[in-house]
């Protein structure tokens, strides 16, 4: 009997002193949590060979309280050739606002990657109401590279 109390008793200290999750020890902020879960970073191809890396955070679920008429998003990415338009869609649909930040920016903080080489962009895009699915697929692409489909969640209302 005294076994299975103590063993009882060792079971429960060890498990309530337990972490809820990995970000509750870090010293950051909900909106930089929420932005890592919302993050999808990756590379740039052409033909098998690498033309630069991307790091994409889907805003509307890292600041839910704010006015959702659009599908918003930061992009940080560095490419090689830098001479190429880039070609921003989101299932399918061309964004609404493309606007390049400076290195210094409100949503570089949300990154947690901080270097000079790299582009930012706030990109929208427009809801369309009659398609309300759940997944959103953002590409990054022109005629000679592409990010491939980068898949996120949308937000729940």
């Amino acid at each position: 009997m005294k076994i299975i109390l103590s063993v009882l008793i060792i079971g429960i200290l060890t498990t309530g002193c337990t972490t809820r999750n990995a970000f509750s020890k870090l010293d950051i902020t909900k909106e930089q949590e929420a932005a890592i879960e919302n993050t999808r970073s990756g590379k740039i191809t052409s033909s098998k060979q690498l033309e630069g890396i991307y790091s994409a955070i889907y805003l509307n679920n890292v600041y839910q309280n704010e006015e959702a008429k659009h599908y918003n998003f930061y992009i940080s990415m560095y490419l090689k050739n830098k001479t190429n338009d880039l070609n921003i869609t989101l299932n399918k649909q061309e964004a609404v606002l493309l606007e390049k930040l400076p290195e210094k920016n409100k949503y570089a903080e949300l990154l947690g990657l901080k270097v000079p080489w790299t582009n930012n962009y706030f990109v929208s895009f427009k809801r369309d109401e009659n398609n309300e699915s759940a997944k959103l697929i953002l590409q990054i692409d022109n005629d000679q590279f592409s990010s491939g489909q980068l898949t996120y969640v949308r937000e729940q209302l």
